[in-house]
């Protein structure tokens, strides 16, 4: 019998959220087998990441899932076999009223953000109790070990990477398609998707003063007036600027596939929050990752559970971790040692995708837990 599940993402910063749910209710529909139906609060963001979809549409089909505009005056819909709620994104009284109603409960998850930290191997799974209606909820925590709920991570991915890393006419036309047909040039190609960051100029002044010529790719978004500052000029997708060894290009934003050919095809990545991140890791390649800030500088001690798990499971040298924190908290770095150290970082980021990747991805943990709990 097909299992049923209704997937429930409010829009709260850009495309992180919608990025890390539509991935999980495609993995879940196209691996899995699941009727999912995402409901989504804002469609207009959905779709840049979803070309196509009817931003007016209040119920469509698209990609084989059922999307459906979640707003305020919703009637109460009959809930599916299992319930995620994205992010702490809190249900509707209604439909959580209806859950109560069924015959046997749906199982209710909360899809937490993602941690390096100790203390979310102790909360993953962790039981709550609806204080009105009776429904358990249980937390699923993201995570980077076993005792966690893993990451992202679709059946054949790698193998699709390195298909595409093999395929020198499949990577000529992922960059001809972008407009960019002299890109296989450069050997150094860098991504740049990150908030706004005092970081940035330094990054780009140590490119530019470089003896190897470097490619930067920069997709529209917020770190796109930081970059635009550095030049000079007004930037937008499809513009291109050069200083000293540097080349820089705007990019429109990229569809999941396409984004993911470009960490693939890029030998340092600078990825911000939690889907990108995520993508950055299963590319195998170097990577500085934007956390994204909290006030007091909550955010610090996770990235510094991040930079721990990766210098106990590969051989990163100890120069990646001051590179991460300087370009987090913007103080000063020499930018052209990281550079000149990428050749020794490229294995160890390999590695730790290979680590990952020997670990239950988190669409097949969940159908694992649910199961767990019908049967």
């Amino acid at each position: 019998m097909t299992v049923s599940c209704d997937l429930f993402c409010r829009v709260i910063d850009n495309y992180g959220d919608i990025g890390v749910c539509w991935r999980l209710a495609r993995q879940l529909a196209a691996e899995h087998g699941v009727a999912v139906t995402l409901w989504v609060d804002d469609l207009a963001v959905f779709a840049r990441l979803a070309p196509g979809l009817d931003t007016r549409a209040g119920e469509q089909l698209y990609q084989d899932l059922r999307v459906r505009h979640w707003h305020d005056d919703v009637l109460a819909a009959e809930p599916g076999d299992l319930v995620i709620e994205a992010f702490a994104c809190e249900l509707p009284p209604a439909f959580i009223a209806a859950m109560q109603a069924r015959a046997k409960p749906p199982v209710w998850l909360n899809l937490e953000y993602l941690s390096a930290e100790g203390w979310v191997e102790d909360c993953h799974g962790l039981a709550s109790v609806h204080p009105a209606t009776g429904v358990t909820k249980h937390f699923w925590f993201p995570g980077f070990t076993p005792r966690t709920g893993g990451l992202l991570r679709e059946d054949a991915l790698l193998s699709h990477r390195d298909r595409f890393l093999m395929d020198t006419a499949a990577e000529a036309a992922f960059w001809t398609g972008l407009g960019l047909p002299d890109a296989p040039g450069f050997r150094r190609r860098v991504s740049l998707f990150a908030y706004e960051n005092p970081a940035i100029p330094a990054l780009l002044d140590a490119l530019a003063q470089d003896r190897e010529p470097a490619l930067l790719l920069v997709p529209e978004g917020r770190a796109l007036a930081d970059v635009a500052a550095w030049t000079g000029r007004a930037l937008q997708a499809g513009d291109r600027a050069e200083r000293g060894s540097l080349a820089l290009a705007v990019l429109p934003l990229l569809d999941h596939a396409g984004y993911d050919r470009l960490l693939w095809a890029c030998t340092l990545n600078a990825v911000r929050g939690e889907d990108s991140f995520v993508r950055a890791q299963w590319a195998g390649h170097p990577l500085l990752w934007h956390i994204y800030p909290q006030d007091e500088d909550a955010h610090l001690p996770k990235l510094e559970a991040f930079i721990r798990q990766l210098e106990q499971h590969t051989a990163l040298p100890a120069l990646w971790g001051q590179a991460m924190r300087a370009w987090n908290t913007g103080e000063d770095f020499a930018w052209d040692q990281l550079l000149a150290d990428l050749p020794r970082l490229a294995p160890a980021s390999r590695a730790w995708a290979g680590h990952l990747a020997g670990q239950t991805d988190l669409a097949t943990g969940v159908m694992h837990f649910y199961r767990s709990r019908v049967e």
